[in-house]
């Protein structure tokens, strides 16, 4: 076969990948220069939100959403973006939550809206581009559960509802921040100022860990993206090297809540888990 063919051929061959990349790069030039003229109008929204002390309307805050869902896949044109966006958001998150005088639901209504915007980004762009810009100072992870445990305490609607108010948002974002937060480096329980005021078993897991536990747990029976992320945030705390008690607390639990729901259907589950 002729040399001058093989060569044609091969260029032949390799003229779709050569047209799909030229295609792909006008598309990614065209998103970030639409972008580029809408990042004036999302700074605009932004400022406005943090200048009101996070109180924001739901026209902004659903603008500011359907101009980020355009990205859906080119995140990466965001990430530049991220830490301009993220950063205040969540530095008003933590001040709310630990702002005295303010009713658990005055704190939850002003931070769904902000979460709805962070775990927009975090569809668009994927958790692990949006956490980095979380707060991760140690002294936040009481913080953290402290407001988990008040969205958690919210009276669940239908998911449909969830979705419309924020407060699926609201959860996955605090999940998230969790995920974060329980990376520190020494015994999660040296934080845990509970322990100070209350007699605990040194074999027991802290209270502060319980609470995770018992939420996220709840969690992992709900439909949708609260039972991945706290799936998440349970592995990453159950593999600390601190957190063997918890471990054999959460395995036994569920092994015992099996056994009352269906023992026949536990037997044959322990039998190949054995084998």
């Amino acid at each position: 076969m002729d040399t001058g063919t093989i060569v044609a051929g091969s260029d032949a061959s390799a003229m779709p990948n050569l047209v799909e990349d030229d295609e792909h790069d006008l598309k990614e030039r065209v998103l970030l220069k639409y972008f580029l003229q809408e990042w004036p109008l999302v700074r605009s929204l932004l400022d406005r939100i943090v200048s009101n002390d996070g109180v924001s309307q739901p026209s902004d805050i659903q603008k500011i959403r359907s101009i980020m869902d355009k990205y859906q896949e080119q995140g990466q044109l965001l990430e530049p973006y991220l830490e301009s966006i993220i950063s205040p958001l969540m530095f008003i998150i933590r001040s709310k939550t630990i702002q005295p005088g303010v009713t658990t639901y005055e704190v939850l209504e002003i931070i769904k809206p902000l979460c709805i915007i962070v775990y927009s980004l975090i569809t668009v762009c994927g958790y692990k581009s949006v956490i980095k810009y979380f707060s991760h100072q140690v002294s936040d992870l009481e913080l953290a559960v402290s407001l988990l445990e008040k969205c958690h305490s919210e009276i669940s609607v239908t998911l449909l509802r969830q979705e419309s108010t924020g407060e699926m948002e609201m959860k996955c974002v605090v999940l998230l921040w969790l995920y974060i937060l329980v990376l520190i480096p020494f015994d999660i329980s040296s934080v845990d100022s509970s322990i100070a005021n209350i007699s605990t078993n040194e074999s027991e897991p802290s209270p502060l860990v319980l609470k995770i536990l018992a939420i996220s747990k709840d969690y992992l029976s709900s439909a949708g993206p609260m039972r991945k992320i706290s799936g998440l945030l349970l592995s990453r705390l159950l593999t600390r090297p601190d957190m063997s008690m918890a471990f054999s607390r959460l395995f036994f639990d569920t092994i015992t809540c099996k056994f009352q729901k269906c023992p026949a259907l536990f037997s044959i589950e322990l039998i190949f888990f054995i084998m």
